[in-house]
This record gives structure tokens, sequence and C-alpha cells, in this order.
């Protein structure tokens, strides 16, 4: 697990999560089925504003805003919410 500083509305906080990098499709395997791959994510787990734990007071919404912008920043992603 990893820690990552953002601003996000103007205020920093600490993101604790892990990084699943993409995975590409493949169209056709030996037997001719295929995988559709799949796109980066990043899993968190906590996300700290000075001492305190605050991912209970933010939407799901807004949790997905900083998984995509971990994503984008530390990445090199370029995912849109």
């Amino acid at each position: 697990m990893k820690v990552y500083d953002i601003e996000y509305r103007d205020v920093v906080l600490y993101v604790h999560g892990i990084y699943s990098p993409e995975e590409k499709q493949v169209l056709h395997y030996p037997d001719g089925s295929g995988y559709p791959g799949s796109p980066a994510e990043f899993d968190i787990y906590e996300i700290k504003c000075g001492d305190q734990d605050i991912i209970e007071l933010l939407s799901s919404d807004q949790v997905k805003e900083i998984e995509i912008q971990i994503l984008n920043s530390y990445y090199d992603h370029d995912y849109t919410c």
C-alpha cells in the first residue's frame, strides 16, 4: 500500500491505497477466445486530512474523483470523471 498526497478542492489530502495497472486487450487466444482487458484502478483504503481519516465524510462520487486524480497525476493516465 502506498500513500499519495494530493490537493483536492484546495485541501491537501493523504490517500492510502493500492494501484492495479491496466491489463491490455487480447483479441484472440489460440483457442479462439479473447480477453476484453481492464482499465487501471486505484483502490482507496484511507483518506486523511491532517491526522483524521475522512473517507466516511466523502460521497462515493468524491472518492471516485480522488481515485481518478491519483491515476492521472501519478500514473500518467487520462481518465475523466
